[in-house]
């Protein structure tokens, strides 16, 4: 898998130490998606969640010499991105708020955030797959879980009919079944079909 791939990779490792620049595009390359939908999960302004997520790999990247391997720096990535998302929620006066209408307790405890590493990196795998689609089925998915919107909104956005959404949704759905395991497949499954088991 591509994280073993990056995270087991020794010559990657000594070009990202040496400063080579090609070597952090890949790291950057690898790590922005997973953190971007990681920080989705905490603060509802993806813009804001794509600047923390760059500015964590830029840290990073500022202070390679202190780590001394790629499960290190994901780690502390992940941890730059949570606090900095959480400093921005305390700043607009509504973590509490949005915590509790996640069902978030104070403090947020480990298992909550790895909960949420492990969706980021789901969602993330699910995605990369998503993106091979035919551009309808590709469009119609994302519409329906990245934006959230309904079928008939769907539909009328697209000029198609509500059947079509969902047989796009279920033509993404079979083209998907060879491409993922079989747990992120029934990950992509609920989400686009929920209360449906597949």
């Amino acid at each position: 898998m591509k994280s073993v791939q990056l995270e087991d990779n020794p010559m990657l490792w000594h070009e990202f130490q040496s400063g080579a620049e090609q070597a952090f595009d890949q790291v950057f390359t690898f790590y922005y998606p997973l953190l971007c939908v990681y920080a989705n999960r905490i603060l509802p302004q993806p813009e804001l969640g794509q600047d923390f997520a760059q500015e964590s790999l830029i840290t990073v990247w500022n202070r390679r010499a202190d780590f001394d391997n790629f499960s290190k720096i994901k780690a502390f990535l992940y941890t730059c991105v949570r606090n900095a998302c959480f400093k921005q929620l305390e700043k607009e006066k509504v973590r509490s708020k949005y915590e509790s209408s996640l069902g978030f307790h104070e403090p947020v405890d480990e298992q909550s955030a790895l909960e949420d590493i492990i969706h980021a990196e789901v969602i993330s795998r699910i995605f990369a797959q998503v993106d091979t689609l035919p551009e309808q089925c590709r469009r119609v998915i994302y519409m329906t879980f990245k934006e959230d919107k309904k079928p008939k909104e769907i539909s009328e956005e697209l000029g198609i009919t509500v059947s079509t959404v969902n047989s796009q949704k279920m033509r993404g759905l079979n083209l998907l079944r060879d491409k993922l395991s079989e747990s992120d497949y029934l990950v992509i499954g609920l989400l686009l079909f929920p209360g449906i088991w597949f």
